[in-house]
């Protein structure tokens, strides 16, 4: 199971998010999967039976321990159940959200910053998917570390909100627009902001429940047109 665990780690590029009663998400899922032919996507538990989410480059991922299984749980109480796994997920397998159509508006209340942009050519949509991927890979392990502090009975401190001010500037190439192209996730801040989910957050072990408790981005994917 580990095998298989960290070759996925290693050649994932995103754990993907849709609402299946979007109108005409089938047409975006094949433009987004005409993209990654030599790459996986993640498909989470509760899109596994998806019809348009089989084969190409799609892949069922799964929880590694019980303890992020809780954790997702324990997140569905401040976002969409879909939601909260993607967001997981993405985070133990070190990979950003696709989040596709409108489901980005399914992670707001796990956002803490963004990044507009305007429609964008298929080069450029290549270069800062690269980048988001970045984005995630250079604060995974500061920001998973970070986390402890809750079980230290500390605060997270202002940093995570200025590693996120400071990484934004990746993306200078993006015109500015009134579309968002990007999301910040920081689920260990939120939950952190509510001290009933703190309390059942720090009953979770601290070893485990770490790995999905990184600041993320999630990419916004809709179809051209």
């Amino acid at each position: 199971m580990f095998a298989s665990y960290a070759a996925l780690v290693k050649n994932l590029r995103g754990v993907v998010l849709l609402d299946r009663k979007e109108k005409g998400i089938e047409k975006t899922v094949r433009w987004f999967g005409g993209r990654f032919k030599y790459r996986q996507i993640g498909v989470p538990p509760s899109l596994h039976d998806f019809e348009h989410l089989k084969g190409g480059p799609f892949v069922p991922v799964t929880y590694p321990t019980k303890s992020l299984r809780d954790l997702a749980r324990l997140a569905g109480t401040l976002v969409r159940p879909e939601a909260a796994e993607a967001v997981v997920l993405a985070s133990a397998h070190v990979c950003p959200v696709m989040a596709l159509g409108k489901s980005w508006e399914l992670l707001k209340p796990l956002a803490v910053g963004e990044v507009m942009g305007e429609e964008m050519d298929a080069r450029s949509l290549k270069l800062h998917l690269r980048i988001s991927d970045y984005t995630v890979l250079d604060l995974y392990q500061w920001s998973t570390e970070n986390s402890r502090r809750l079980w230290r009975g500390e605060g997270l401190g202002e940093e995570r909100a200025r590693r996120v001010e400071r990484d934004k500037k990746r993306y200078w190439r993006l015109k500015e627009g009134k579309k968002p192209f990007l999301l910040y996730l920081d689920l260990a801040r939120k939950l952190s902001e509510n001290p009933r989910l703190l309390k059942e957050l720090l009953k979770l072990p601290e070893e485990e429940v770490t790995a999905g408790l990184a600041i993320l981005s999630a990419v916004v994917l809709e179809a051209p047109g």
